[in-house]
C-alpha cells in the first residue's frame, strides 16, 4: 500500500518568496516496491527549483538529486519510506493548488485512495 503526503506548512505566501515543499512517500507493504513512480507538476505560479530524496534504510531513490518537476521513481521495503524537499519561489498571484502523486509499477496491486496529495497556497503581491 504505497501513500504519499505533501506539505509546505503555510497556507499564504507572498510573490518571490521561497517556499519548501516536503513530499513523503511510503510503503505500508505487505511487499517491497520496486520502481515506484514519483511526479509533481509544479503550476505555472510556482517555480521549482533544486529537490533532494532520501529513503529510509533498505530502501532508494533512483536519483537522489535533481532540478524542476518530479518525475522519478523510488525502490521502497515493507515499512520504508523516501522523502523528498523541494525548493521553489512563489513567482505568480492567487490561488495554487500543487499535487504529488505515486504510482505503484505495472503488476503492483496498489489500494487507491491514498496515492496523490495536495498542498494549497494563496500568493499575494
Amino acid at each position: 500500500d504505497l501513500s504519499i503526503t505533501k506539505t509546505d506548512g503555510v497556507t499564504a505566501v507572498n510573490q518571490g518568496d521561497a517556499l519548501t515543499y516536503t513530499i513523503v512517500v511510503s510503503n505500508a507493504g505487505p511487499s517491497a516496491v520496486t520502481g515506484a513512480t514519483v511526479t509533481d507538476n509544479f503550476p505555472a505560479n510556482i517555480t521549482p527549483g533544486a529537490w533532494t530524496c532520501t529513503a529510509t534504510g533498505g530502501s532508494s531513490c533512483t536519483a537522489p538529486t535533481g532540478t524542476g518537476n518530479l518525475n522519478t521513481t523510488v525502490s521502497l521495503l515493507a515499512g520504508g519510506s523516501a522523502t523528498f524537499t523541494v525548493s521553489a519561489v512563489a513567482s505568480g498571484t492567487g490561488a495554487v493548488s500543487n499535487t504529488a502523486t505515486v504510482t505503484a509499477p505495472v503488476g503492483v496491486n496498489d489500494p487507491a485512495g491514498n496515492n496523490s496529495a495536495t498542498d494549497n497556497n494563496t500568493v499575494i503581491t
